[in-house]
């Protein structure tokens, strides 16, 4: 059951359907009886921590068939609040997960947990499993496993999806874990897997937070405008001179302004109004480093190696921004995955991703690189004249330079935007949202977003909640 059958239900929401019905499981509402029944079935103090180890499991208040239907429902429950790691946490830990919409299965607790979690942020929390039937007997195969059959379907706020219904089989070991899950929903054409669902991804992020629409228009108009437009300045991308072309190469030659202040003899001669701009645009894409830890979530052993759902992502998006900026920091935005709330800790983030992003000598130093790259903008190479006669040169430049038109375009990008990723991100480290720093960040491009990184609370440890 990964719910990976909504993705037809999601495309083809149109019809009518009357109310199938069922019951809709969630861990706080499955009612004092039943959460009697699974404690006294597996050993459990509370309904709450299924984790929890019984010495006296064997002395069973209910049949093996219905302690192991419990576990099921249980699971069932912890999917429709989204919470994966008690969700993942009744599998064994060898666990083989089979759905019908991709071509292999899902073998381990760590690759169901990445998957559950991939598939929980694309859809709404308005989704959630009704079931309609639930059997279970021993299992042929096995005197030491149960097996569990289960009937349901979707509902969407309490309505009903069309082409969402399905069935799952599992089988529950002696210790009351999920050994192995099977799921069959209604029949699709094609096994959809990863490509239906980004479908569905992008669909329902668009849908649940509308303000995601901004930047996905603004990525159409900025990939028109920037590569193909004839409203700015230059040749289209279709059609690039040699002298872009070298204009490039010079910049990156000249990267960070390393080379013209040591006065290396492979730097070629630039307008320093255009290396400013340049160098500021890299250092504030660069800045963005500090959000390195979007998307990393608890890892499902508690080893301390965060689970790289998102993450991976927008380390290939950082990456992506020294080259192309925008173009790969508004689809981000638009369709980032969905913050789930919890505080990250420390020890959940891989070390590399620490230095890069929990350094406060990184934003420190492109703090500097910005700050000087502005003041060789006014002040470097001083051959190019006083401040006006700069501007006048930089702007017969920049009338004939598409790619230095698009740096403008892409710093009023960042200011625009530098401050959608703060909260969560203040979220994630149990801070205040009302701080000065968070203000700075959203409202003061480039220095603003610095200040924050310099001053926001480090991520939690899990010695410090404990104290």
């Amino acid at each position: 059951m990964c719910m990976c059958c909504t993705v037809r239900s999601f495309s083809f929401n149109t019809l009518p359907l009357k109310r199938r019905e069922g019951v809709i499981l969630r861990p706080k509402a499955l009612g004092s009886q039943l959460a009697g029944r699974m404690t006294s079935s597996l050993g459990l103090s509370s309904f709450d921590d299924p984790n929890r180890e019984s010495s006296d499991s064997h002395e069973l208040d209910l049949s093996t068939a219905d302690a192991a239907a419990q576990v099921v429902k249980s699971y069932f429950a912890y999917w429709n609040v989204r919470d994966m790691s008690s969700a993942t946490s009744l599998f064994a830990p060898d666990c083989s997960y089979e759905d019908t919409q991709y071509s292999t299965p899902f073998v381990g607790r760590p690759a169901l947990k990445s998957h559950l979690l991939k598939v929980a942020s694309a859809l709404p929390p308005t989704f959630t499993f009704v079931v309609d039937d639930i059997s279970s007997s021993p299992s042929p195969n096995s005197k030491s496993l149960t097996s569990v059959g289960v009937q349901w379907h979707v509902e969407n706020s309490g309505s009903p999806l069309p082409f969402t219904r399905g069935c799952s089989m599992y089988t529950v070991n002696s210790s009351n874990k999920i050994s192995s899950g099977f799921d069959v929903p209604e029949p699709a054409p094609i096994k959809q897997g990863n490509v239906g669902l980004t479908l569905l991804s992008f669909a329902s992020k668009i849908i649940n937070k509308p303000a995601r629409t901004l930047p996905l228009i603004l990525t159409g108009l900025y990939t028109y405008v920037v590569f193909f437009s004839p409203y700015i300045p230059g040749a289209t991308i279709t059609e690039l001179e040699p002298r872009t072309w070298n204009e490039v190469i010079n910049l990156s030659l000249n990267f960070f302004l390393v080379a013209p202040v040591l006065g290396l003899p492979f730097s070629p001669v630039v307008h320093p109004g255009l290396e400013g701009i340049f160098n500021l645009l890299l250092s504030w894409a660069a800045m963005f480093s500090g959000f390195i830890t979007e998307g990393i979530y608890e890892s499902c052993e508690g080893d301390g190696e965060g689970d790289e759902i998102g993450f991976t992502a927008f380390a290939k998006v950082l990456v992506g921004m020294q080259f192309l900026t925008s173009a790969f920091f508004l689809p981000y935005l638009a369709l980032r995955e969905e913050y789930r709330g919890g505080v990250l800790e420390e020890e959940d983030v891989p070390r590399v991703y620490k230095l890069i992003g929990e350094n406060k000598i990184v934003p420190a130093m492109l703090t500097s690189v910005g700050s000087f790259s502005i003041y060789w903008f006014l002040f470097g190479r001083p051959e190019f004249g006083g401040f006006q006669e700069r501007l006048e040169s930089l702007g017969a430049l920049l009338s004939i330079d598409r790619v230095g038109s698009s740096f403008l375009v892409d710093l009023v990008v960042f200011g625009v935007f530098q401050g959608w990723l703060v909260d969560d991100d203040v979220s994630r480290r149990n801070g205040d949202k009302n701080d000065f720093g968070v203000a700075a960040a959203k409202f003061v491009p480039f220095f603003g977003l610095a200040f924050y990184f310099l001053t926001r609370p480090p991520l939690p440890t899990k010695n410090n909640e404990k104290a």
